[in-house]
This record gives C-alpha cells, sequence and structure tokens, in this order.
C-alpha cells in the first residue's frame, strides 16, 4: 500500500475513533513529544494509545468531528514518510478556538505502515482552512 493510500485510511480510521486500528499502527517503539502552553511531555506507546482511549471516551456521546487540515507530506527515503497536519474539532457545530498541529513519521516495517515518531504542538491558532470548513 502506498503512503497515500495508507495516510488517508490512517486519517479516516482516527475520525472514526477506531483504537483497535492505532494500537496496530502505532510502533511499540513510538517516540513522541507534545509540547502545550510551554510544558514538554515526552511519551511512549501506552501513553499514546491512553490519550487516544481517553480522547475517544470523551467525546462517545457529543455531536463531534475531527477536522483534518493536511499540510504536507515529505517522503524522507523509500520506507519512510513525514505528514504534518493539523487536528481541528467541531464541537456541537461550533469549531474550537485551538487546533493540534502534528508532525508524524511512519515507517514501512514489513509491508505495513508504523506511526514511529510524533510531534505535537497542542492547543495552537486554527488553520484557516479549518475555518472554512466549519
Amino acid at each position: 500500500m502506498t503512503f497515500e493510500v495508507f495516510f488517508k485510511k490512517f486519517k479516516e480510521k482516527a475520525r472514526r475513533q477506531d483504537l483497535d486500528f492505532l494500537k496496530e499502527t502505532i510502533s511499540k517503539e513510538l517516540k513522541a513529544r507534545e509540547i502545550r502552553s510551554g510544558e514538554i511531555v515526552d511519551y511512549h506507546y501506552d501513553d499514546s494509545i491512553e490519550g487516544w482511549r481517553q480522547a475517544f471516551d470523551y467525546f462517545a456521546d457529543k455531536d463531534m468531528d475531527w477536522i483534518y487540515t493536511d499540510n504536507t507530506i515529505i517522503p524522507l527515503n523509500q520506507n519512510e514518510w513525514l505528514a504534518s497536519f493539523w487536528v481541528s474539532i467541531r464541537l456541537d457545530g461550533e469549531l474550537l478556538e485551538t487546533s493540534n498541529l502534528f508532525f508524524n513519521t511512519f515507517q514501512n516495517q514489513d509491508g505495513k505502515w508504523q506511526l514511529v515518531r510524533t510531534y505535537i504542538e497542542a492547543g495552537v491558532k486554527n488553520p484557516d482552512s479549518a475555518k472554512v470548513c466549519s
């Protein structure tokens, strides 16, 4: 599967809150960092899965849409791609004021794409294109 096809699937599965897919796609060797209000948090696979689970549980009974705004996908080498994108949230028909900006690195390992590194700037200004979608 090409990276572009996989990445489209990745976003759709996350949008549908498919935790099983994320458990399979996020590498057990994940190296991750999130910056929120100047605070740096480094985390790994278990923390990532727990964070997704908590987000999905929180939004489970709410009228919520994930809005992905792609920025760039860059081939780093034959089996590794970097994707940068925003995730904004529309809750009860209203766009929240901020988004999270992701820089995710995926590797093709034995024919399977895996999220191996992620860097997140949390709580940043929404991209203008997210406002258009609202």
